[in-house]
């Protein structure tokens, strides 16, 4: 049995704890919602899914406000257009910020995106993850992080967007 907190900033700025747990298939559990209880105190309902094939079950225990996470567009760079020839170029640039506030190290998941583009003419150039793992079928970035207890950890995110000048690029 494991317990990591996951996030995704771009989405959401709260961490979520999960419970991960294996041999989960022997103790014939039924489907449905179950209560949930951390460190004493009810913080919510969860839906247990046993109809997964996986061999991990993971069970979301709710928010924890004790990691802090900030996502902010780095303004001296993201936004910046060049135009070359026929073509734009757009840079954007973040900076995610994790602090542990908690009285013991987490592990946490972090996950964001950068943009893919399904397009001959529009391409994507990846510039920093700090460690992130890319998918680059998906565009999505992985890290997975040990976050002492009191610690803020800080992660950079950097692309850049080239197409025509004549269209228009909106989402970035």
């Amino acid at each position: 049995r494991r317990v990591l907190f996951r996030s995704a900033p771009k989405l959401d700025k709260d961490a979520f704890l999960i419970a991960r747990t294996t041999g989960w298939g022997d103790v014939n559990l039924l489907p449905g919602e179950a209560n949930v209880y951390f460190e004493g105190s009810y913080v919510g309902t969860t839906f247990v899914n046993t109809a997964s094939t996986d061999d991990t079950l993971d069970v979301s225990l709710g928010r924890d406000k004790r990691i802090v996470i900030t996502r902010e567009k780095n303004k001296d760079v993201s936004g910046s257009t060049g135009i070359f020839g026929s073509n734009k170029s757009k840079q954007l640039a973040y900076t995610i910020s994790l602090r542990n506030t908690r009285k013991e190290a987490v592990k946490i998941i972090l996950e964001d995106q950068v943009p893919v583009s399904k397009q001959k003419d529009i391409e994507v150039k990846v510039n920093e993850l700090s460690g992130g793992e890319l998918n680059e079928t998906t565009g999505k970035v992985v890290w997975k992080l040990d976050l002492p207890s009191g610690e803020t950890v800080k992660k950079n995110l950097s692309f850049n967007v080239k197409y025509p000048k004549d269209k228009t690029i909106s989402n970035l």
